[in-house]
């Protein structure tokens, strides 16, 4: 199964101490999934604000990430004014690469509940009808084996 990891979630990810990200983070080492990703420019620049270019690098040759590149522009520029939420980029590659699967970040303690218009146009059932995992509480349902394309 792939997954897309959500910038914003970028420096909870690599905080080995995050107990809702402890599970996505086993489930990449066991190779049972890996993160999607493309090259588009707002990608590279969103990974590399995160500080997550040579990260990717690294797990990429562990084959723990998948570089999904053919398609992925001309959708995100198909979907620019048409969705609520200014990440054309997370939606055209869920759809081009065919991933139901979002990991971002909720705090529901804190009443954070993250980015809702990207999570409303991820679960829209007109675009991709995919589910978003916030908590460690979702890895039994979400993250399975991988089926990644």
């Amino acid at each position: 199964m792939c997954a897309i990891l959500d910038t914003n979630t970028f420096g909870r990810f690599r905080n080995e101490e995050d107990e809702n990200l402890e599970p996505v983070r086993k489930w990449l080492r066991r190779k049972n999934g890996r993160i999607v990703y493309s090259n588009t420019k707002k990608y590279k620049n969103e990974w590399k604000r995160g500080g997550m270019e040579d990260w990717i690098k690294e797990r990429g040759r562990a084959g723990q990430y998948r570089l999904i590149s053919e398609g992925v522009q001309e959708k995100e520029n198909e979907l620019k004014g048409k969705i609520k939420s200014d990440d054309e980029h997370i939606i055209a590659l869920a759809l081009v690469a065919k991933v139901k699967i979002l990991i971002s970040y909720s705090d529901y303690e804190s009443g954070q509940t993250g980015d809702r218009d990207l999570f409303d146009d991820f679960k829209d059932k007109n675009l991709v009808d995919g589910r978003v995992y916030t908590r460690k509480a979702h890895a039994q349902r979400m993250l399975r084996k991988d089926t990644c394309p």
